[in-house]
């Protein structure tokens, strides 16, 4: 039992695989189209609550991307193979955005652009992952036991 939880990660059948490419291909396009078709990008914090002071509102949006970088390190320590890609992808598409908040238009600009690009590798990672899944379902029976 031991060797099976050794090969399970985080995207383990065809149905997963599938919402992962659905998921990681429909974000990728809105962040192609924020990069190369869009107005000016206006940062807005993820929590924005005007009753708070600004050093409070600093703070809470800092504990939350102090979170998502945890989790995203701990969703990359639990990927196997190519599902580690597709994890680092999804990085800069949600980390590099509070330096949107603080860079200028130029550097914005460039920001977007590789997180569109990271989030490309990242789409064709899980369509790798899909078809590898899809391709070890339909194979016979008596090959499936040689892994």
């Amino acid at each position: 039992m031991g060797s099976l939880r050794s090969k399970v990660g985080l995207i383990p059948n065809r149905l997963t695989a599938l919402g992962a490419v659905v998921l990681t291909g429909f974000v990728t396009a809105a962040n192609f189209r924020a990069a190369f078709y869009s107005a000016p990008y206006y940062w807005r914090p993820v929590f924005y609550l005007p009753m708070l002071p600004r050093w409070a509102q600093l703070l809470i949006n800092a504990a939350f991307y102090g979170y998502l970088l945890w989790l995203w390190v701990v969703f990359f320590v639990m990927a196997k193979g190519k599902e580690r890609i597709w994890v680092a992808g999804w990085g800069p598409g949600l980390l590099l955005n509070p330096i949107k908040g603080v860079a200028s238009s130029p550097v914005v600009t460039t920001i977007r652009q590789f997180q569109a690009f990271s989030l490309a590798v990242a789409f064709l990672a899980a369509v790798s992952i899909f078809l590898d899944i899809a391709a070890r379902d339909n194979r016979p029976p008596e090959t499936r036991d040689l892994e």
